[in-house]
């Protein structure tokens, strides 16, 4: 086992300074250029989208990665899928976007070459490689299509999940068979992060638009990535292989795929995905169960990765209805709740205590609140409380005719939800938990119920997720209808500007606000890990879940599957 661990204090010092990717032993595809975009505003704001990725791999494409994970994948649809992380990765093995993001989070280009922004940010314009085709029918991938897609994901009448996720895309429209422009309705320095997405996956112009084959994208591809699907059976295995006429190289001239055969399946229970690698039966493990984390560690032959990154839980409170609509019984969940307890009971020690925003160290803007996360105080919360008009607490069910949901999926929903149950319970807060599958909970909880068990993994744009979910006009504000005009300013400011100093001034208020006056009681941010048997090269894991590329990642010699 060689394990690649760094420190949480030590991984932030090391984004501050940029040499992550040494340390860890990771090859990263930084760009300077991309990973100074944001600061360079307006007319100049021209970025060189070309990877940056260097490679030691061979030029051949050479055996077959098998990755495990323990959830499903039951859509492959760029448009239709949902917010499960196995599918956002798993559409990327077939599709392009217009760029995408490295382990360390830096930018560089896929389909795109360049990019740039108006004096405003509100208008964006790429530029896309002339040489990428589609798998299907082999034809040219144009701006056209680009401009589809989009429209299409944002069209009302369509009802993708994806419509307001990559900003406030007003109309997309071809300039010409390499140039696209976007047109928002407010300004967004984040927009060429945001469509590396995979909603953002580019369909050809003629599927995407045609409300019949666009069925078709469910269980087949249309797409020019890195694999063609070789197989999909939903909730048991994606199977795909390389693409002969694929674009993608790295800088030392090498074709990607690295390998000639990709499949991902889903071993639901965790002790049977670390004996599957342990056996040579996959080659790596996507996203481990955190219960797994000792048995990977002592395991021979095998690399763990454990990085901070921004997935949360967090205790939804809907400001508008009592008793959430009073701020000091808001203040009194977030006194009560244990957050150590729970990242050792759910995380297995995994993360580390939450401000009860979104916003993790792992996020560029993040700012580090005084006093916060406040230290567990029960006394505190009780008077509280009692000043709200509820010296005996109170019951959500019997007092108030709420019902508290969690989603049975993934686990540490509700198993965070029962021990916040129980340590309320300590200032005279009870309820009733009722578990609910992830279907009904996306269909008649999420947004709709004024209480519940949320979960969010870590999005690309701190200032996009915070409006999204708590500004006054976002577009998921359903969940707590919170409404705060210093924090909508704030939000606006950080999407708007594209100096850092500003942009960092403006997100440190929006934390500030959502910290003390919130509609959350988050209690952890949670590490990402990963595990890969010690054959495997440039397998590196993102704070981002869903930032998994196969092409990019290579089987050695010693692999079981290389032919030698």
């Amino acid at each position: 086992m060689r394990p690649i661990d760094i420190p949480r204090r030590k991984y932030l010092s090391l984004i501050g300074s940029g040499t992550v990717a040494s340390v860890a032993g990771c090859t990263g595809n930084n760009n300077e250029d991309d990973s100074d975009s944001e600061d360079k505003g307006g007319g100049e704001n021209d970025v060189s989208g070309e990877s940056d990725a260097s490679s030691d791999v061979q030029a051949s494409q050479n055996g077959h990665l098998r990755v495990g994970q323990d959830r499903t994948v039951a859509t492959i649809s760029p448009v239709m899928m949902g917010s499960k992380f196995t599918e956002r990765w798993a559409v990327k093995l077939f599709y392009s976007t217009l760029t995408r993001l490295d382990e360390n989070l830096e930018l560089y280009g896929d389909l795109a070459t360049d990019w740039s922004a108006n004096d405003n940010v509100d208008e964006w314009t790429f530029t896309i490689r002339d040489d990428a085709t589609f798998h299907h029918n082999g034809e040219t991938v144009t701006a056209s299509d680009v401009a589809a897609t989009f429209n299409t994901v944002y069209s009302e009448d369509v009802g993708s999940p994806g419509a307001g996720t990559m900003g406030d895309i007003d109309t997309v429209e071809a300039v010409d068979e390499t140039t696209v422009r976007f047109t928002l309705s407010s300004p967004n320095a984040d927009l060429p992060k945001l469509v590396a997405k995979g909603w953002g996956a580019i369909v050809p112009e003629e599927i995407v638009t045609d409300q019949e084959r666009r069925q078709d994208l469910g269980t087949q591809e249309f797409g020019s990535g890195p694999f063609e699907l070789e197989e999909f059976e939903a909730g048991n295995h994606v199977m795909g292989v390389a693409y002969d006429d694929y674009y993608g190289e790295d800088d030392d001239g090498n074709s990607r795929p690295y390998v000639d055969r990709v499949t991902a399946r889903t071993i639901p229970e965790g002790s049977s995905l670390v004996r599957a690698l342990n056996n040579n039966e996959i080659d790596i493990i996507w996203e481990p169960p955190t219960d797994q984390w000792s048995s990977l560690q002592d395991s021979d032959g095998v690399e763990t990765q454990r990085v901070p990154a921004g997935n949360i839980v967090n205790f939804i409170m809907d400001v508008s209805v009592e008793p959430w609509s009073d701020e000091r019984v808001r203040e009194a969940v977030k006194l009560a709740i244990d957050r150590e307890a729970i990242i050792e009971n759910v995380l297995g020690g995994l993360g580390e205590p939450a401000q009860d925003t979104p916003i993790a160290p792992s996020y560029e803007f993040f700012h580090d609140l005084e006093d916060r996360p406040p230290e567990r105080d029960v006394e505190r919360a009780k008077e509280l409380l009692a000043e709200a008009g509820y010296p005996n607490g109170f019951d959500l069910g019997d007092d108030f005719d709420l019902t508290f949901y969690t989603s049975n999926d993934p686990p540490e929903r509700p198993d965070s939800a029962v021990m916040i149950q129980g340590q309320l319970q300590e200032i005279g807060i009870t309820f009733d938990i009722e578990q609910v599958s992830y279907d009904r909970y996306i269909n008649d909880v999420w947004t709709k119920a004024p209480c519940y068990m949320g979960m969010y993994g870590m999005r690309i744009s701190g200032a996009n997720f915070m409006k999204l979910l708590l500004h006054s006009e976002g577009g998921w504000n359903g969940e707590s209808h919170f409404s705060n005009q210093e924090f909508d300013d704030a939000i606006d400011k950080a999407n708007a500007s594209t100096d850092s100093e500003e942009r960092a001034e403006a997100m440190a208020t929006a934390q500030e606000v959502v910290s003390n006056q919130g509609p959350y009681a988050i209690p952890y941010y949670d590490d990402q890990i990963g595990a890969s048997n010690d054959y495997v090269e440039q397998y590196n894991v993102s704070p981002l879940t869903y930032l998994f590329y196969a092409d990019e990642i290579a089987l050695s010699g010693d692999a079981p599957t290389v032919s030698n």
